[in-house]
Formats: structure tokens, C-alpha cells, sequence
């Protein structure tokens, strides 16, 4: 029996790869830029009428139904390079410098368009992708590490959002000696839940000792069941898409057992604490009861799949890679 790709004899092998690699270029360029236009703007990160019509058009077909929502799988690569052209600070620190970044992306762009169109491609287009890849290899490691590099707020009580929610989380820092501070405490053994808030600085972003209304601050929730207990994630992410405007993520795990969610700090503390008392009061009617989960269970990854871009499961980097975790972020290591 023949494969379905063996079937078909048109198709060669560096055709496909480099269909897959431009796949994964654009796909983590939109990321990019959705995370740091919404950690710099909040709710106005994007100009929604411009791709209006394409998403309204693709939305219509209604039996072939995908789980794209984010605008920015809606617009262009041309749109999507302007972007990142217009508001180049944000990605100065990820990118080459812009004279550079330019003129490669223009041979990308030429190489993306025969793709596209079907057209015969040149026996160096593979290598010049994943060369302009390696070039930016460094710098996406550095965009996702940067999103798990969580910083506590200490003390609590210099940040309202932090003060709010310090009380449920028993094993938050506190000061042990002048200026050095250290998780400490218990919980007692009634306790359903913690609650415990973090924050994240994109590198772009001026540092500030106000994280509260901050351009590219983030705050970073997370809710961690306790006793074995687990979330029943379709019901706590149906009840959450109201917020999905206003949050960047919900990072799902594999066990089931924790939610994380990020949301940016220019919308300000008040609006930051509603979101988290209504996802609070989400988690409360979204627990059910343990079932047995081992590390290679694929069912979370495959319910997040489901979801729009704002749901990660498990396998995303973004939910996972850290600043101790030395990696090529394309693998796309030269060989010798």
C-alpha cells in the first residue's frame, strides 16, 4: 500500500521541506508579534477592520469549520512584515538589525510568493531560509525564554494586583532578611487552590518599579489545584472567551492540575483584577474530580488544538522553555 504522499509523484521532498519551514517561519513570526503588540497596547494591539472581510469570509464557510480567531492569521505576510517594520523596537532585540533583516526577508518573500504560486522554485531556496532561520534562532529562544522568565512581586503590597491576591497563596514570598526574600509557609489541609501572581518584562520595555499600567509588563496568573484535584478545561475554557480580548494566553498542562494565564498590565489593575476574580470564580465551578494522567497523555495538547491561537497546551514552547534550557529554538543546527 501506498502512502498518500507517495502517491503522488509531482512532489518532491525539498518541496514539502520547504513548505513546512516557511510554515513554521510565519507561524512563529505571528506570534511574535501578536504577544508583543498586545503586552505594549492591550485591547488596541490591532486594526480589527483590516482583515474584517477575510475573517468574516472565512468564519461564513460554515462546514468546513477551523479554529483560527486571531487576526493575525487573517492578514498577509506583506501586512504582517509591515507590522513588525512599524513598530521595530519591539523586535529589535529578537531581529538582525533592520538593513539586514530587510534585504534577507526580501528573498524570503520572492521564495514564499513561488510557493504559493506553484512555481518552480531554485536549488538554493532551502538553504537561504533556513539560513535567514539560524539567524534568528538566538533571538526567537530569547522571545520565548523571556515568557517564562517569571519575576515575583516583592514585596506584595507595592503592586494592588499582587496585594489583592497575596492572602491566597500561602507559600508567597516573604521577606526573611533585609531585602532577601524567600517562598515560605503551609497550607492548611481545606485549601482547594493557590493563587499566585507573577510578572514578566518584554526587552523592549523601559524597567519600571510600577508593573501597573506598564507597556510591555505582563502579569502572570496562575491557578494551581491542590490534592489531586483537576480542571475540567472545556468547561473552563468556554467560560473564559469572554476575556479573550484582554488576555495574551491560557497555558494548559498536561496533568490537568494548573492554569496559567497572562495578561497585559497596560490594561490596569482594576480591569487586570476582574479578569482574575472571574477567572477565579471559573475555577471554582470548573474542578472535577482526579482521573489517573501520565506525561505521554496527548489529550490536553489535542483539546488546546481545538481552541483559538490565545489556548496553549503542553507542547508549546511558550509554556515551557525557560532561560535554563539551551536549545536551537528552529533546529536548525549546520551539520558539519
Amino acid at each position: 500500500m501506498f502512502s498518500e504522499l507517495e502517491k503522488i509523484a509531482e512532489v518532491d521532498e525539498s518541496s514539502l521541506i520547504l513548505y513546512a519551514r516557511l510554515w513554521q517561519l510565519e507561524k512563529w513570526l505571528r506570534e511574535m508579534v501578536y504577544v508583543e503588540l498586545k503586552a505594549k497596547k492591550g485591547r488596541s494591539w490591532f486594526n480589527f477592520n483590516k482583515t474584517k472581510k477575510t475573517y468574516e469570509s472565512d468564519k461564513s464557510v460554515t462546514h468546513i469549520p477551523t479554529s483560527n480567531d486571531n487576526p493575525l492569521s487573517f492578514t498577509t505576510f506583506t501586512e504582517l512584515i509591515k507590522l513588525i517594520q512599524n513598530n521595530w523596537d519591539l523586535f529589535s532585540e529578537y531581529l538582525p538589525p533592520k538593513c539586514i533583516w530587510e534585504v534577507k526577508l526580501e528573498e524570503i518573500v520572492h521564495i514564499r510568493n513561488r510557493v504559493a504560486h506553484f512555481r518552480s522554485g531554485h536549488t538554493d531556496d532551502i538553504e537561504r531560509l533556513l539560513q535567514l532561520m539560524r539567524d534568528i534562532d538566538n533571538g526567537f529562544w530569547k522571545f520565548c525564554t523571556d515568557y517564562n522568565n517569571l519575576q515575583p512581586v516583592v514585596p506584595p503590597d507595592k503592586d494592588i494586583v499582587a496585594k489583592a491576591y497575596v492572602d491566597l497563596n500561602p507559600f508567597s514570598f516573604k521577606e526573611v532578611a533585609p531585602n532577601e526574600w524567600a517562598q515560605i509557609g503551609s497550607a492548611p489541609p481545606d485549601l482547594r487552590y493557590i493563587v499566585s501572581i507573577s510578572s514578566q518584562r518584554r526587552r523592549w520595555a523601559e524597567k519600571s518599579v510600577v508593573i501597573d499600567g506598564t507597556p510591555g509588563y505582563i502579569y502572570d496568573l496562575s491557578i494551581h489545584l491542590r490534592d489531586n484535584r483537576q480542571f475540567e478545561y472545556s468547561k473552563f475554557l468556554a467560560e473564559t472567551t469572554r476575556y479573550k480580548a484582554e488576555i495574551i494566553h491560557i497555558c494548559l498542562d498536561t496533568f490537568s492540575s494548573t492554569v496559567r494565564v497572562t495578561i497585559p498590565a497596560i490594561l490596569g489593575s482594576e480591569k487586570v483584577c476582574k479578569i482574575i476574580d472571574g477567572l477565579i470564580n471559573i475555577t471554582e465551578h470548573s474542578i472535577t474530580i482526579h482521573r489517573p494522567t501520565n506525561s505521554d497523555d496527548n489529550s490536553v495538547q489535542k483539546l488546546s488544538e481545538e481552541w483559538p491561537e490565545y489556548v496553549l497546551g503542553p507542547k508549546n514552547p511558550l509554556t515551557f522553555l525557560g532561560p535554563d534550557m539551551p536549545c536551537s529554538f528552529f533546529n536548525v543546527i549546520k551539520s558539519s
